[in-house]
This record gives structure tokens, C-alpha cells and sequence, in this order.
């Protein structure tokens, strides 16, 4: 009785009407019923012991791998329903519906078992074939989602699983977020609020990134389509295409941006900011300033190095050229937090204070930069000596501001129009300077007996 129902069964297994066939740890074929060796045109002693994924589409291969991994790690457990293209024995190409089942513990089979519809009766060729419509679904090259009102996802295309490496089938029930990055999920739980609280059709994205089940990061834009008016649908449509590659040249394109205007706005040699920056800088902080009701000054120094055409013609440029970066450093160092250090051009520089201070403070700082940057600059077995001229300009920040003038206009703006540098020689000559123009009516910068200290605007 035993073994005629054993006969019974191996009877009932080779004319079932779908197509089977056991598989080992290896991937190599055991057995496969009749079904499939009519169906695909084989004798079994040819697939007997060769490589199951022999016979998978090559653009099926990484799914079907991927498949085989997630059935293997949950033995017993039935997978998801899986299109591919089997390879018959005439070498075409046959549309297959796949079911997995891990049997590697049951000592009577200690296999996978492939259970497979042939999808060839069915007119695929019909724009709505299901088989047709699952499979350009399952194969678009953006992830596929059908997340509810509470946002828990109620269908994935396998997209998700052979990009993403999350199984579609287990994702089902979980909330979209639950694929998300962390840090992302916050805004992802507002985006699905606002997206069902905006109302049937409406449609909106975000980018999100989605982290896959070893840790790595991938940038997703997700489109979604609130279709939950629709009683065939009833949810949101999200659509979540990959620009990992975007995004990384987003960045360099941002990289590239932000070093191309750092060096629009600085002086290369020493790295402060350089002329146009500066008048910038003035320009933003009288603004500032202003806006805030602040009825102080601003104030502005200028610094002259002396004796530094000397170090040039007996050193040479290139000590020269370093002798600016130790003077730059300088003047770096003993300003104060907030104040700005630009090189003006040649061997001038100026400071831009972050603050009205004081004239007694003023002239302490002049002393100070006057006194660090004479001491002595030692270069190997070089030491140069220089020193430094320093003006001052003291302009109320309340209806002051820096014109943009041409030079030969200079002399009919008023005073009121433009910050100028006043300098103030020890035999009562002034000279001032316009920040914009850089025009001057006396070169102050020749002017070696010119003296550091704070004076009124002219």
C-alpha cells in the first residue's frame, strides 16, 4: 500500500500542470517532472547536474540571485511570485512564473524547489495582459510603491528588491519609512501627510535617501501621486528614481562652485580676502549695521608696509612674496574676532573692525599691528625687516555707504556718498582715498611720515 501511494505520487508530481524542478545547495538541477521536460523541450538527463541559472535571461540573472538568497535564508517559507525568462531547449526564450520554496532541511527532498507557470498561453502580446502589465512593472528602472493612508506600503515592484536588495514581499505592510534613511524619516512621514491631506491627483516630490540592508546609502527622488480617490487604487503612487550618481556630481559641481568664487574673492597669495571682496565686506556691514538702528562708526585701517621694495630689490620676489604671507598672518592674528583682513594689492592692506571702539582702543590695536609686524621676519638665513603705515577712517554708519563711482566723478560726490580712508601727515597735509575707485586725492601711500592714529572724516 505504501509503495503503490509512493507511486501515486511520483505520478501525481510529473503530470502536474504547472512545471517543477528540484535544485541543490549548488544551484544544480536533481530532478525536474515531465511537465517541464515537455514544456521546455528537454530530456532529463541533460539538465540533470547542470547549473539552474544556465537557463535564466541575463537581465533576470541578478533578481533570480537575489531570490535564491532570500529563499535559502528562510527555509520553508514561500516567496513572492517571480517573472523571468527561461531558456528552452530550441533556445528561446520562455515568459515563467516562479515560486520558491526552501526544502534544504527536509531530509526526503534537501533542495530548493522551483514550482514555474508557463505564461506562454497567455496573450501577452495584449496592451493589458496581466503578465505583460506585472512584468513591465517588476522591470521599469524605478522603484514602485503603493503606500496607503497610513503609510504603510501595500505593494513593491521588485525594483526595490534587485536595486535596493530589500525584499518586496516582506516590505509589505511595513511603513514606507521603514526603508528610509534615519534622518530622513521625518520628512518623509510630513511629504506622505501633505501628499494625502493635499487631496485626490495631487502630486509632489521630495528626495529621500533609501538605505539598503548592508548599511550603504543610495539617493532617491521619490514622485508621488495621491490616487486615493480611485477605488482600484486607493493610496499614494510613489515612483523613486536613483541619482546617487546626480547627487555625487551635485556636489562636485558645488565643490568646484564654491572654490572658483573663494578664489574670486581672495588674494592667492596669502588667502585674505582681496580688494573687491572687502569693499564687499564694507558695503554689507554699513548696510547691516544701518538696518540695525546701530548709530556707531565704522572703521576701516589701512596698512602700508614700509621698507618692503627693499626686501624685493636686495631678496628677490619669492622672499618678498613670503614675507607678505608672515605679514598676513600677522595682521591675522592680532585683530580681533569678527574684524576682516584683506589684502588691498602690492603690499597695502586693510581691516575692516566689526565694531565702533573707542579712539583710545583704536589706537592701542594700530599700536600693536605696527609693533607685530616690525618685529623680525626670519627666513632660513634671511631676516627681513619691514614695518607698517596705518591709517585710520572713522564714518558714521547711519546714511553712509560706499558709491560706485568712476574715477572722474569722484571729486563731485560728497562726502556723505562714499567711505573714504583720511590720512593725516604730522605737518597737517590730509589725503583721502575712495573705497570704491581707489582713486585718491594725494597719494597717502608714499607718504612716510603719515602716523598711525584714529582721525575724523575730512
Amino acid at each position: 500500500m505504501v509503495e503503490g501511494n509512493e507511486q501515486r505520487i511520483v505520478s501525481v508530481f510529473e503530470q502536474l500542470p504547472e512545471m517543477v524542478v528540484i535544485i541543490d545547495s549548488n544551484g544544480l538541477v536533481v530532478h525536474a517532472n515531465r511537465r517541464l521536460l515537455d514544456t521546455l523541450g528537454y530530456e532529463l538527463d541533460v539538465i540533470v547536474g547542470s547549473n539552474i541559472f544556465e537557463y535564466v535571461h541575463p537581465d533576470d540573472l541578478a533578481y533570480m540571485a537575489w531570490s535564491w538568497e532570500q529563499r535559502a535564508a528562510n527555509p520553508g517559507e514561500i516567496g513572492i511570485l517571480v517573472h523571468a525568462r527561461g531558456r528552452a531547449a530550441d533556445g528561446s526564450w520562455r515568459a515563467v512564473e516562479i515560486l520558491g520554496l526552501s526544502l534544504f532541511g527536509d531530509e526526503h527532498v534537501g533542495g530548493m524547489v522551483m514550482s514555474m507557470r508557463d505564461l506562454a498561453h497567455e496573450d501577452t502580446t495584449q496592451p493589458d495582459s496581466p503578465a505583460r502589465l506585472r512584468s513591465m512593472v517588476d522591470r521599469t528602472t524605478d522603484v514602485l510603491l503603493l503606500v496607503d493612508g497610513d503609510g504603510r506600503i501595500a505593494y513593491a515592484n521588485r525594483r526595490l528588491t534587485s536595486r535596493y536588495g530589500h525584499d518586496n514581499d516582506r516590505v509589505v505592510g511595513r511603513p514606507m519609512a521603514s526603508v528610509v534613511h534615519e534622518d530622513d524619516v521625518a520628512d518623509a512621514d510630513e511629504w506622505l501627510r501633505a501628499l494625502i491631506e493635499a487631496g485626490d491627483r495631487a502630486s509632489s516630490r521630495i528626495r529621500l535617501r533609501v538605505v539598503d540592508p548592508h548599511g550603504e546609502t543610495h539617493d532617491v527622488e521619490w514622485h508621488g501621486t495621491n490616487q486615493m480617490g480611485d477605488p482600484l487604487i486607493a493610496g499614494l503612487i510613489l515612483s523613486g528614481r536613483d541619482i546617487t550618481d546626480l547627487v555625487a556630481m551635485e556636489a562636485r559641481v558645488r565643490e568646484k562652485t564654491e572654490q572658483l568664487e573663494h578664489a574670486a574673492a581672495h588674494d592667492p597669495l596669502t588667502g585674505l580676502l582681496n580688494r573687491g571682496a572687502f569693499i564687499d565686506r564694507v558695503e554689507t556691514a554699513l548696510r547691516t549695521r544701518g538696518e540695525a538702528g546701530d548709530d556707531g562708526d565704522a572703521i576701516v585701517l589701512f596698512c602700508d608696509l614700509d621698507r618692503f621694495k627693499e626686501v624685493n630689490d636686495t631678496y628677490g620676489h619669492e622672499i618678498g612674496d613670503r614675507v607678505l604671507e608672515v605679514v598676513a598672518s600677522r595682521l591675522r592674528a592680532s585683530v580681533g574676532t569678527g574684524d576682516v583682513v584683506a589684502r588691498w594689492g602690492g603690499d597695502e592692506f586693510t581691516v575692516l573692525l566689526a565694531a565702533d571702539v573707542p579712539v583710545p582702543a583704536v589706537t592701542a590695536l594700530v599700536a600693536r599691528l605696527r609693533a607685530d609686524v616690525a618685529e623680525p621676519i626670519a627666513l632660513g638665513e634671511i631676516v627681513a625687516d619691514v614695518g607698517v603705515t596705518v591709517g585710520v577712517s572713522r564714518t558714521a554708519v547711519q546714511g553712509a555707504r560706499v558709491a560706485r563711482v568712476d574715477k572722474g566723478q569722484v571729486d563731485s560726490v560728497s562726502a556723505g556718498d562714499r567711505l573714504r580712508l583720511t590720512y593725516a601727515a604730522s605737518n597737517g597735509a590730509k589725503a583721502t582715498l575712495d573705497l570704491r575707485t581707489g582713486s585718491a586725492s594725494y597719494n597717502p601711500f608714499r607718504l612716510r611720515e603719515l602716523q598711525g592714529f584714529a582721525c575724523p572724516q575730512e
